[in-house]
């Protein structure tokens, strides 16, 4: 049963990106917890990881680390993700580290806004 579930696209056809990047939690029959991720070129197949953790904080911490990840996007790739569908927003945001998650992604696209 999917908990959690983020499409993220980055989208720029100046630099000629267009990825998308699917992340999804839940539990399976058995009760571990499986972190779905599907990631790739838009209009392309993509690539598929599937992750097997025991319990709810490791998949937590998994979707967190990666999600930062993503934020950090504008700078590496120069073009940050938008999201584009949200289900069980409240899994994550129960703590301080999603937030600064945003923070993070919204102070690098400032400053690169600034330097264009």
């Amino acid at each position: 049963m999917i908990v959690y579930s983020k499409l993220l696209e980055a989208d720029c056809p100046e630099l000629n990106i267009r990825r998308s990047y699917l992340i999804e939690a839940g539990q399976d029959l058995f009760g571990n917890w499986i972190v779905e991720i599907n990631y790739g070129r838009i209009g392309c197949k993509g690539r598929k990881k599937v992750i097997v953790m025991d319990c709810e904080e490791d998949a937590k911490r998994v979707v967190k680390k990666r999600l930062k990840k993503r934020a950090s996007a504008v700078k590496r790739i120069g073009v940050g993700y938008a999201a584009r569908l949200i289900y069980g927003k409240d899994w994550l945001n129960d703590d301080q580290s999603m937030r600064e998650i945003e923070k993070i992604s919204v102070g690098i696209a400032a400053k690169i806004t600034r330097n264009l």
